[in-house]
């Protein structure tokens, strides 16, 4: 059995094992170190006590205990790095259907040679046919780049909140370029239904993630009078189709357009009806269509 390291020397041994990151890192006291990103980026403190407190119940196991500290750090410092700025002002979310659309090995490879890191994402629905997740992205130029684990370490290690400052960018775009909506007229639909969009088409794969965000529902609801909510549909990754009608034929009727669109789209989402009941997601429903039986 190995000698239990003090506290002191824990964090001596942690602080090594990093010194080959640009991170100045500086021993506030016993197992807690202050990270230094450099320019305007803030001063990181970590926390070693959770992982001492792991350690000590099998000091055999040190390295064990800290390798994934060093590797999350490590994804810290790669490039490309985003400022504080960037992250705060400029991550936006997107929905992802991980069955019709499953991640990379890249997106969720967690060993030391991905260099950035895990994709970010929080699950939104996950059932045996669907599994819709909110992903989030960062605009590139014309292109969006996905957030990964080294981009928000450093900020905030909870996916939590920026899924929230995500969210709240969404409604900032909303309010500065405004919503449309666009009657839908098909021979197979009855209710009355709106193929929603923002001015100028900004952020198209952005649309379908607006049925998180209650800010935006609840204004789209005020709009269309919609005084029992709204159901809407989600085929597509640019897609965003609503109803004021909430009954069963609507449900239906919509969950029927929703599976025909879903198979026609280059970049396919989900085929569920999502109600909404004051701009909060109140329900889920799929329908099944019936197969024709054979003459």
């Amino acid at each position: 059995m190995p000698e239990q390291l003090s506290e002191e020397v824990f964090t001596e041994r942690f602080t090594e094992r990093i010194s080959g990151y640009d991170l100045s890192p500086t021993i506030r006291e016993p197992l807690v170190l202050q990270l230094h990103y450099g320019g305007e980026e803030p001063v990181l403190a970590i926390s070693l006590k959770a992982a001492y407190a792991q350690y000590i119940e099998d000091p055999a196991r040190l390295d064990d205990v800290l390798n994934p500290f060093v590797r999350d750090l490590g994804w810290t410092v790669q490039s490309p790095r985003y400022t504080c700025r960037e992250i705060y002002e400029h991550t936006l979310p997107v929905l992802r259907n991980f069955i019709v659309e499953p991640p990379s090995a890249s997106e969720v490879d967690t060993d030391l040679s991905s260099l950035k890191g895990p994709i970010v994402f929080d699950d939104l629905l996950r059932s045996p046919s669907e599994y819709v997740v909110v992903q989030f992205t960062l605009p590139r130029g014309p292109e969006q780049v996905s957030v990964r684990r080294g981009d928000i370490i450093p900020r905030s290690p909870d996916t939590k909140v920026i899924s929230k400052l995500a969210f709240n960018n969404l409604a900032l775009a909303v309010q500065k370029h405004g919503l449309t909506a666009t009657p839908l007229q098909f021979e197979s639909l009855s209710v009355r239904a709106w193929l929603v969009g923002l001015a100028g088409d900004p952020l198209p794969e952005q649309l379908p993630a607006m049925i998180c965000v209650p800010e935006i529902m609840r204004s789209l609801e005020d709009s269309l009078k919609a005084t029992d909510g709204l159901v809407a549909i989600v085929p597509s990754k640019d897609q965003l189709i609503v109803s004021i009608d909430t009954g069963d034929t609507a449900v239906c009727e919509l969950g029927v357009l929703a599976q025909q669109l879903l198979q026609r789209a280059p970049q396919r989402l989900s085929s569920l009806v999502w109600g909404l009941k004051n701009g909060v997601l109140s329900g889920v429903q799929a329908v099944e269509l019936e197969e024709e039986s054979p003459n």
